[in-house]
């Protein structure tokens, strides 16, 4: 009796062995094999504020975690998107930037009126980087040295004119990169997109959305923007006013192929001309400015 006691407690042994064992191999395969990182909780676009509501943990496996991805929340939060991230994405490092959407050192909000067009078919958005550019009314002339020729200071005959001119230049970029703090409606509210809506119903996956949200990428917008600011320098707004003065503002939207729009002038601000002439192409005059250093990203174009 006492030898298959011993045979029965000796095979539970090895059972119970055999179990610990093979649990402890399949959990140290799991941390091996997989991890926990930092996905968003929704696409988020570019130059959104990233909050911790939007960011949700995950397990993946390891070999699919990208070198570069950020899995430290703090280092996220808080951080704006530099290029759409969807939900199905980790956080790499290149695709996000500091929240720089307030006034350094020389640098003020100056805000301006805007229509559709004039946001590039409504598809500038809070956050993003475009190009000044200046649609000349009198092509720029040019001699065969690249100077320009100012036809005031030339003797009184087309004929001599034409002789010295080499190039004409109809537009030119004027600042590139200026940074837009706001583009708000007519109620001064943000424009945003809406999210786009699922088919009968259906949820969709986290790719599927993601690939909605790509294909439909600035296309939904929640409202017409009627006011945009930037981030501007006296160096950039004296460029921007000379530019008005010989021509019509343009905006272009960087890695897009959507028309360049163009700013509404407001007619209702602009002087009386005391000697009964105005400029009608002047196409850009400030709706509001704001140099107080203190205001953030909260509190200044509402």
């Amino acid at each position: 009796m006492r030898k298959w006691i011993s045979v029965i407690a000796g095979l539970l042994i090895v059972l119970g062995a055999t179990i610990g064992f093979s649990q402890y191999m399949n959990g140290y395969e799991l941390d091996v094999t997989m991890m926990k990182t930092i996905k968003p909780a929704v696409m988020i676009h570019a130059g959104e504020l990233i909050t911790a509501n939007m960011l949700r943990e995950v397990t993946i496996p390891t070999v699919q975690h990208m070198d570069n991805a950020i899995i430290d929340v703090t280092e996220i939060i808080g951080k704006r998107a530099v290029v759409p991230i969807g939900e199905m994405e980790e956080f790499l490092s290149w695709k996000i930037g500091p929240d720089s959407l307030y006034p350094k050192e020389g640098e003020t909000y100056i805000g301006f009126k805007v229509d559709f067009v004039g946001a590039v078919n409504n598809m500038i958005r809070r956050g993003d980087k475009v190009d000044v550019y200046v649609e000349y009314n009198t092509p720029k002339l040019l001699d065969a040295a690249g100077q320009e020729i100012d036809p005031t200071m030339v003797p009184d005959s087309s004929s001599s004119l034409l002789s010295q001119v080499a190039d004409k230049i109809y537009n030119e970029k004027l600042i590139p990169n200026l940074t837009v703090a706001y583009v708000k409606d007519q109620e001064g509210k943000e424009i945003i997109d809406n999210e786009p809506a699922t088919t009968l119903g259906i949820p969709l996956t986290g790719s599927q959305r993601d690939e909605v949200n790509m294909e439909r990428y600035r296309q939904g917008a929640a409202a017409q923007p009627a006011y945009i600011t930037f981030i501007i320098s006296d160096e950039q707004y004296a460029k921007l006013a000379e530019g008005q003065k010989k021509g019509v503002i343009k905006l272009g939207l960087p890695l897009t192929s959507d028309q360049i729009g163009t700013i509404i002038p407001d007619q209702q601000s602009e002087p009386a001309d005391p000697a009964g002439k105005s400029d009608s192409q002047a196409a850009v005059n400030p709706a509001d400015t704001s140099t107080n250093a203190a205001n953030t990203e909260e509190g200044v174009g509402q």
